[in-house]
């Protein structure tokens, strides 16, 4: 029997996740993490149940990347993260030089979509999602990355921008869940 608080912890690490991953369910991840520390529960009996947080994030990490590889190549779409719509903001959407690369066409598209130097796939969904953000969120987003003043750790602008990027992530991933409903209903 597994300790109630491992299971909390478990939980707890899944639920983030989850949060992080929408391609993913808490209940599967936390599943996930606790199948894995059965299976090696005396490597983890010297640890106290909360100290096990980041090692069971690291366990369900491994789940969700298994099933964003296995969603990518049966659907053909990329998922978004909130971390690489940051990474594609910040390095390459506002630049002149990021716009200009295109991915070669032997590129498989796991390759295309997380290379941080062919990112063309990446700015042109954004560029699709970003107007059906609301104004402020747009505004959030122009400030941190266009005009190069992120707001400070921990403020008010910090929550703002990280709502604005989720927002943007959801709306990456909502157009390429409504092509694939598209798709399959074109199917029946």
């Amino acid at each position: 029997m597994i300790n109630p608080e491992i299971i909390d912890t478990a939980n707890k690490a899944a639920a983030r996740l989850a949060r992080e991953n929408p391609y993913c369910e808490a209940d599967d991840i936390s599943q996930f993490i606790l199948l894995k520390y059965w299976e090696s529960r005396s490597r983890f009996s010297s640890y106290e149940p909360a100290a096990l947080y980041s090692i069971f994030r690291s366990i369900g990490l491994e789940h969700c990347k298994s099933e964003r590889l296995h969603y990518t190549y049966q659907t053909a779409e990329w998922i978004y993260t909130p971390r690489e719509v940051r990474n594609v903001l910040k390095h390459a959407y506002y630049s002149e030089d990021g716009r200009e690369l295109i991915p070669n066409r032997k590129d498989d598209l796991i390759r295309v979509a997380g290379d941080p130097r062919s990112i063309a796939l990446s700015i042109w969904d954004i560029d699709e999602a970003f107007g059906a953000l609301s104004e402020e969120h747009q505004a959030a987003i122009e400030q941190a990355y266009l005009h190069g003043n992120p707001p400070e750790h921990g403020s008010a602008g910090q929550k703002r921008l990280q709502r604005a990027i989720d927002r943007l992530t959801e709306r990456l991933n909502t157009k390429s869940a409504v092509k694939a409903h598209a798709r399959d209903e074109a199917r029946l």
